[in-house]
């Protein structure tokens, strides 16, 4: 019985240094499969949205800067744009007075974006992205290990 003893316990330390190794090793899974996945989502958003072009960034950025003038040149009734669109210098009022109607919808849309615009939002945003897929990621496969984990310790709770 002495002989048996030491055995026994013996391999349940060998048992559990296996475990731990196999954790350990699922733990590594779970890192690199949630940062591959990011990556490849934060790849394909960025292919699917290029950031803008340098003529964008800067109407925007015009837009933010004169955010007063230009709301005040939308507000104006139709037969007032065009004088008031001859008296400044930028050329985007006269551009939005000969506009199409749809041509005119997109460039309000662009303008009640761009009254917060940073340049670096793009970027700001594309780096948020990668950080939530990859905790998201990450999160629900250490979950599932630890699910894993848990049945096989205790086979008898199901």
């Amino acid at each position: 019985m002495n002989e048996e003893s030491p055995r026994t316990v013996h391999q349940e330390v060998l048992s559990e240094v296996e475990e731990e190794q196999k954790e350990k090793l699922g733990r590594r899974i779970c890192f690199w499969f949630a940062l591959i996945v990011a990556t490849c989502v934060t790849g394909w958003y960025y292919m699917s949205n290029p950031p803008e072009s340098d003529e964008v960034q800067r109407m925007r950025l015009y837009f933010k800067e004169n955010k007063r003038t230009v709301m005040e040149f939308l507000r104006l009734p139709y037969d007032k744009l065009e004088p008031f669109a001859k008296q400044q210098k930028h050329p985007f009022f006269m551009s939005y007075v000969k506009a199409s109607v749809n041509e005119k919808a997109r460039i309000k849309a662009l303008i009640h974006n761009s009254v917060d615009y940073s340049p670096n939002q793009y970027w700001f945003g594309l780096f948020f992205i990668w950080m939530l897929v990859f905790m998201g990621i990450w999160f629900i496969a250490l979950m599932a290990q630890g699910v894993i984990i848990q049945v096989r310790r205790n086979p008898k709770i199901t």
